[in-house]
């Protein structure tokens, strides 16, 4: 299960990968909240205060534990982001003193019936047509909670959601795109729906959360530092931001931490490169033809400008084009496949390719009935052969792209880029 938590050690003990990123900035939003306990970005009030979703998660946990758990030191140490694991007692004193309330925390009953109003709440919306809500109804802070992983991500809250994805394009690519299911289709019986368990619905939030939040969050722009993708070793470089993100996000997987260090690296870096096309299709403006970056958009065409290679630049955008018609800005989905391919057990370097490979159909299971009770039933099914038919596209995508390191320059290449591509 995902933790967003940042509760337990570091995942690697060593080297490049080992560095905690600590200094990238969250993005500016619009009405962005700050927790009154961490300091992290929170997104609305948890048990009567406002807080992220990690002392949301500590606060349920330890509420009831205060008067069992000590300070080892002097009873005042500092609770921020980075230090908030080390002392539960002040932290857990802190929440108490921000507000959060213990009668608020549900017992098993009660979360149940919360659950069934959510879903009461969610079938009443695609009865009425509004699969794409973008002005939702007022909910209480727990049942925001509970559905934000079913919600575009606040860093495109003003880039993204305006678009109409699925329309015309200033391409003129010939592929064909997914038949997105009108509303007024889908079926109006709860009974077409799967039920997800509580412990589903927790696992879907945790790792929507965590990857918009690591992956699919914008670091803050550099506006004294220009852009650059004149070059092939431009172009890699530039993602080096990327990659510390996925870093951050596979460190919130608890099922990751179930492999051992070495089937740990070897699948972080068997992912990168799959792992930024995906990104890639997030960031995608159809109608534009461009990707979204924290400086605005820039045009695909960079990346046949930096390469020379148009035909992997055609492929590249044919492939965001495709998968973005499927799934849209649902980052659910997007951590799902995320996931998916970190646990992959196709590499001759991995240990242990049995737990690889139950962890994928841990999680691949997961998509199918998150499917079932997002599309019905009906259509899930539909939905789920296009996820992972584009899915399986992505290793050759990802060999294809490959070309492009053989116009790197080393010497040129940031030292964590240079691990974690096999450039040294």
């Amino acid at each position: 299960m995902a933790n967003s938590s940042d509760e337990g050690g570091s995942v690697f003990s060593e080297g490049t990968l080992d560095e905690e990123v600590t200094t990238n900035k969250r993005p500016k939003v619009k009405d962005s909240k700050i927790c009154g306990v961490c300091g992290d970005r929170a997104l609305g009030y948890n048990f009567s205060a406002i807080t992220c979703e990690s002392c949301k998660a500590f606060f349920r946990r330890n509420a009831f534990k205060d008067t069992q758990i000590q300070c080892l030191f002097e009873g005042n140490c500092v609770i921020d982001v980075r230090t908030r694991r080390f002392c539960p007692a002040c932290r857990i004193k802190k929440c108490l003193e921000m507000g959060m309330k213990r009668d608020m925390i549900l017992d098993e009953g009660e979360r149940k019936a919360r659950m069934a109003k959510v879903l009461r709440n969610r079938a009443k919306k695609q009865s009425c047509g509004m699969q794409d809500v973008i002005k939702r109804e007022q909910l209480d802070p727990d049942e925001l909670s509970a559905e934000s992983s079913s919600v575009s991500s606040p860093t495109f809250s003003d880039s993204m959601n305006s678009l109409s994805v699925v329309g015309s394009s200033s391409t003129d690519l010939p592929e064909k795109l997914f038949r997105q299911i009108p509303p007024k289709d889908f079926p109006k019986d709860r009974n077409m729906y799967r039920q997800l368990t509580e412990e589903e619905q927790q696992l879907l939030s945790d790792i929507a959360v965590s990857y918009e939040t690591t992956v699919a969050a914008l670091p803050e722009a550099d506006f004294g530092k220009p852009e650059n993708y004149q070059t092939a070793n431009d172009l890699v470089n530039n993602t080096e931001i990327c990659v510390r993100q996925l870093i951050k996000f596979v460190k919130r997987l608890d099922d990751f931490r179930l492999l051992s260090q070495e089937d740990q690296i070897t699948s972080l870096k068997g992912a990168i490169m799959k792992s930024q096309l995906l990104r890639s299709v997030a960031f995608y403006i159809m109608e534009r033809d461009a990707w979204l970056t924290q400086k605005g958009e820039i045009p695909t065409s960079i990346l046949s400008e930096a390469t020379g290679l148009a035909s992997l630049h055609n492929l590249h955008v044919s492939y965001c084009r495709t998968l973005k018609s499927i799934v849209l800005n649902n980052f659910t989905l997007y951590a799902l496949m995320q996931v998916m391919l970190i646990f992959h057990p196709d590499s001759i370097k991995q240990v242990d390719r049995e737990l690889m490979s139950n962890l994928q159909d841990k999680y691949i299971c997961l998509l199918k009935h998150y499917l079932e009770a997002e599309y019905s039933f009906m259509f899930a099914q539909e939905y789920f052969v296009a996820v992972l038919g584009k899915m399986s596209e992505l290793k050759s995508l990802s060999d294809k792209h490959s070309q492009i390191l053989l116009q790197v320059n080393p010497n040129q290449v940031e030292p964590l880029m240079l691990e974690v591509l096999n450039l040294k």
